[in-house]
């Protein structure tokens, strides 16, 4: 008489037990590292035309990319740029740190560059080793560039780098260059991708 009562409650109690046990599922996941830093920017794209230092262009064109600003910008004694270009006269481009042309009297910025293998499309992620800071580099059209730039903007972050991937897509026989890129905004995020990083 009483056993089918008791199997009621066995049959309630393994219900309970499934439904808490899924709620807890979609707890964890939902909060599974509540400490990860979350970027708050979108990485930009940008696009860029400039001449050569060693170039015919006109006498104020610029020559150089402020990267933080995504804007060409002129070589003069401010010295307000992350890296100039220059052409090897054998179809190369030659990328120049700030510091490798000169240095203000407020200091200079901390560049170090490193070729990247695969396409621009491709390149997702910079890489954590292998930087060369203030090198000149030399590359051909097409092969990408990755920009690690040391920024007082990040002062108070958990690290004060900024990463940046560009590419050279062509030049003229009169010194001009156009080339492209992505900058990522978020201190200490390594993301190329477009959008807003997760890492």
């Amino acid at each position: 008489m009483h056993t089918p009562n008791f199997s009621l409650r066995r049959g309630r109690r393994a219900v309970h037990h499934a439904l808490a046990l899924s709620l807890a599922t979609v707890a964890l996941a939902g909060c599974s590292d509540p400490f990860k830093l979350k970027a708050s920017y979108a990485n930009e794209p940008f696009a860029f035309t400039l001449y050569a230092l060693s170039g015919k262009g006109p006498a104020n064109a610029p020559s150089a990319l402020d990267l933080t600003a995504r804007s060409v910008v002129r070589v003069d004694g401010n010295f307000a740029f992350d890296v100039a270009f220059d052409m090897d006269g054998k179809g190369k481009v030659v990328v120049l740190p700030q510091r490798f042309v000169g240095t203000p009297v407020s200091g200079g910025r901390t560049v170090a560059l490193q070729r990247l293998s695969g396409g621009f499309d491709a390149v997702l992620l910079a890489p954590l080793g292998g930087w060369l800071t203030d090198s000149v580099m030399t590359v051909l059209p097409g092969e990408v560039v990755g920009v690690r730039l040391t920024s007082s903007s990040c002062v108070y972050q958990i690290s004060s780098e900024l990463y940046v991937k560009f590419v050279v897509d062509s030049t003229t026989s009169s010194g001009l260059v156009f080339g492209r890129g992505v900058f990522n905004p978020n201190c200490g995020f390594r993301s190329l991708a477009e959008g807003v990083p997760d890492k």
